[in-house]
């Protein structure tokens, strides 16, 4: 029977989902599945959930667990890597290092300082897992879901992987995003979608041969649609077509937006710091998987949308996918170099995995991407030839960074992030016709100083929390109308907030308390509802007028207005998380009014106020 070899399985949300999808079909209920992680902890919480997820497929597969590679390769057919190399630690150093100069990311796992340096711990793990895949499984497929995509995918190919795809998940969830908008069925919708990860974009859409790009500018215009993808929808202005991968994403891969300052992150709705607070969330999320990896009862599932299973029926000799993967260009698309990884539609057979001819891109669409794809080239020539002034020249084309630091600063700032992730990287000691001055000898970084750090901020914007609270609610969308912050209803009048910008009608408002956390329960205090809208007042007294930063979290969308005026619309689906939402705002002196609109889809409702000010006399 196949035998696949999930690396890294100690990222448990994805191992679960690649498993249950592959559960999900007979030919895999007797497979081989091996997952194998440096700790041993997370790799057996991954195999305790292929153990539930079996029960509730009736399958009956093998599950292997270990921390030595080799044993996981030896004999496999697929081998699926989810590894980060690194874990939080490297992150918050990608983040707090480049802080220091000024520079501030969403993400950071795909391109620039965060993605090169991200891309560079990886190298060492991926010349020992393609070294070990030539000697132990040669003819296995390797299936590449560890970012930054492209440059590891460049990196496996160079050191001779050549059955091997990038699998990134943008495409169909923008897909799904993209019907949600034109109000049509997603499988309704043809496209073609080209670029390289991340940064592919929708070059056709259509729904029975009509061309659907008219109704989705003309949706643009609707501030119900625009406010839920401000970047995205911004870039559609410029480019003409819609890119793949989010707002938060995007929003660091230009120079249109973060290095235009706080007013312009706030008015785009840029979740500085995103992936922090995603990893704060993984945490949790482990612990609940670990309790469910040693349950009884079977573990439910429902396919993913991820490409993993498709691919492997497929090369196995089943139907045939039809997926958008990740692999160099060859003449997929005829004006990006042959060498580049690129995305384009791909078919997948028993023969292989194979791009379709997309043919030219757009030029502007290649102006968008081309310093991604020379850092790609950069980054493959730094780590083969040991070249240090490879990584300045790479992170001197990435755009936002490009955009805020000199280049004295960026040489600097390469120089603290390599010394501070010390012996994960290869060697780089190298340079050729380069003239600016290293900083061979910069300290390394106390990273439980940083986690540290992290934390005590955490708390002192926590400290910061509007407590107490009068709220109305429930409403709901009246017959024929959608559920948004822009959905009118009964108290949102023409004269609802006085001039004050407190409400005018007091009446029916209840008090509430936030809790420790600085978080308002919704669900708790006015019921659990969905589709539901819900409203927010208090009243913030402070001594002086300043000028100081509101910062909020919200489960789902947030609207705000500070003493009567409209400062932050924020339409999203998402868990609460304190603090994720920063606006600078004016406060007098005497009593502010703060009114807050909270819609709710489905599941938990609650929010959260905070403000830097308070935090300050906490």
């Amino acid at each position: 029977m196949i035998k696949l070899a999930i690396i890294g399985a100690g990222s448990v949300v994805f191992s679960r989902n690649l498993t249950g999808d592959l559960l999900s079909y007979p030919e895999f209920r007797q497979a081989t599945f091996c997952y194998m992680d440096i700790d041993s902890d997370r790799a057996q919480v991954a195999a305790g959930l292929c153990r539930r997820l079996a029960l509730a497929a009736d399958a009956k597969p093998v599950i292997q667990c270990t921390t030595n590679r080799r044993c996981a390769l030896e004999g496999a057919d697929v081998v699926i890597n989810v590894v980060q190399i690194g874990g939080f630690g490297s992150t918050l150093v990608d983040f707090e290092i480049p802080r220091k100069y000024g520079l501030n990311f969403t993400i950071a796992d795909t391109t620039g300082p965060g993605g090169i340096m991200r891309a560079l711990r990886t190298w060492p793990m991926l010349q020992g897992l393609c070294r070990d895949m030539s000697e132990l499984c040669p003819n296995a497929t390797l299936l590449n879901y560890s970012n930054p995509m492209s440059m590891n995918m460049k990196a496996i190919n160079a050191l001779g992987i050549t059955r091997a795809v990038g699998l990134c998940h943008s495409v169909q969830s923008t897909l799904h995003v993209l019907a949600r908008y034109l109000g049509e069925p997603a499988d309704a919708i043809t496209y073609t979608c080209a670029g390289i990860n991340h940064m592919a974009f929708f070059l056709t859409l259509a729904r029975d041969g009509q061309d659907l790009y008219p109704r989705l500018f003309a949706a643009m215009h609707d501030p119900r649609v625009y406010n839920t993808n401000k970047v995205r929808f911004e870039l559609l202005k410029l480019l003409g077509y819609f890119v793949t991968e989010s707002s938060e994403h995007n929003a660091e891969y230009n120079p249109w937006f973060i290095p235009r300052g706080a007013k312009a992150i706030a008015r785009h709705n840029i979740p500085i710091d995103e992936y922090l607070r995603r990893c704060d969330a993984a945490t949790r999320e482990f612990e609940h998987m670990r309790e469910l990896s040693v349950a009884t009862q079977p573990l439910a599932h429902r396919h993913s949308g991820e490409y993993c299973a498709h691919i492997v029926r497929a090369l196995l000799g089943g139907a045939p996918a039809r997926i958008y993967g990740n692999m160099p260009n060859g003449h997929a698309i005829a004006n990006l170099p042959a060498d580049a990884i690129v995305e384009a539609p791909t078919r997948v057979d028993a023969s292989g995995i194979h791009f379709e001819p997309v043919g030219h891109l757009p030029p502007q669409l290649v102006a968008y991407v081309q310093p991604h794809v020379s850092q790609q080239e950069l980054f493959l020539r730094a780590v083969l030839e040991g070249r240090r002034d490879c990584i300045y020249q790479a992170m001197a084309f990435d755009p936002l960074t490009a955009a805020s630091l000199s280049l004295d600063n960026i040489v600097q700032l390469c120089d603290e992030l390599i010394a501070a992730h010390g012996k994960l990287l290869p060697p780089l000691v190298k340079t050729a016709r380069f003239g600016f001055a290293s900083h061979p000898s910069l300290p390394t970084v106390d990273v439980q100083q940083l986690q540290a750090n992290r934390r005590a901020e955490q708390e002192r914007m926590q400290r910061g929390a509007v407590k107490q609270w009068r709220l109305i609610g429930p409403m709901f969308p009246t017959h024929g109308s959608e559920l948004s912050l822009a959905t009118p209803t009964a108290i949102e009048h023409s004269g609802w907030l006085t001039p004050d910008g407190s409400p005018a009608d007091t009446t029916l408002w209840r008090q509430a308390e936030a809790d420790p956390r600085g978080l308002v329960d919704l669900s708790q205090h006015l019921g659990r509802h969905e589709w539901a809208i819900a409203y927010g007042w208090a009243c913030v007294p402070v001594a002086c007028a300043c000028e100081t930063t509101l910062r909020c979290g919200s489960d789902d969308g947030i609207k705000i207005w500070v003493n009567g005026s409209l400062v932050h619309e924020h339409e999203i689906g998402r868990a609460f998380t304190p603090c994720e939402d920063a606006i600078p705002i004016q406060l007098r002196a005497g009593d502010n009014h703060i009114v807050v609109k909270i819609d709710n889809y489905t599941g938990d409702w609650a929010f959260g106020v905070y403000l830097d000010a308070l935090a300050a006399n906490a």
